[in-house]
């Protein structure tokens, strides 16, 4: 998934979130934004390692209590040049005393029916190569993990949109890029757009 210049689609300068849950299959549309019989996404953890350092870094995304409650806490990404590998944990934490680990569900037992998609806005769009690392059983992206392939630092005020589609269709044009269009269908599990600066 080279995407260098390629995921600029739905690029927003804006830092926003969309916050809903897994669909299920027989969803009539009438089940209300973030209540869902399956689960409910309230966070994303984003960590960062680097092989040739032995480091990691970690971002989160957190709204325990819904778009309905107090805001949301975010991390702002901020890395230096370098590879990284990228893995994502999601998690409902609608309960505090019983969080959930909602990543395996996602990145192996329901693979194929979920595809994560990074957007990268500004200067970050020329510095940044982004390559899926993993694959459903028909041998498409899930985006779970990912490499990062950062060359010098950003320039201006970048951001990237991190995207959890349900039910996205893996065979549309761009796909196995990680190019989000509307082609993809699906609908939106999570949908969060972190700063991210690239500092020398």
């Amino acid at each position: 998934m080279k995407n260098k210049r390629n995921l600029h689609i739905f690029t927003a300068a804006f830092m926003a979130f969309a916050f809903t849950a897994c669909d299920s299959d027989d969803d009539n549309g009438s089940t209300p934004p973030g209540v869902n019989d399956e689960e409910v996404i309230t966070d994303l953890v984003l960590t960062f390692e680097n092989p040739d350092t032995q480091t990691s870094d970690t971002f989160t995304f957190s709204d325990p209590d819904g778009p309905s409650g107090e805001p949301p806490t975010k991390d702002a990404i901020i890395l230096s040049p370098g590879a990284y590998i990228l893995s994502i944990s999601v998690l409902d934490a609608s309960d505090p005393n019983n969080v959930e680990d909602l990543t395996p569900e996602i990145a192996e037992e329901e693979a194929d029916e979920h595809q994560f998609f990074f957007e990268l806005t500004d200067s970050a769009q020329d510095v940044i190569a982004i390559d899926y690392s993993d694959q459903d059983e028909d041998g498409n992206p899930i985006g779970q993990l990912t490499t990062w392939s950062v060359t010098a630092a950003t320039s201006d005020s970048a951001s990237v949109r991190v995207t959890l589609v349900h039910e996205p269709d893996k065979n549309a044009p761009g796909a196995n890029e990680g190019i989000l269009s509307n082609e993809i269908g699906g609908e939106t599990d999570i949908e969060v757009d972190f700063q991210l600066t690239i500092t020398e």
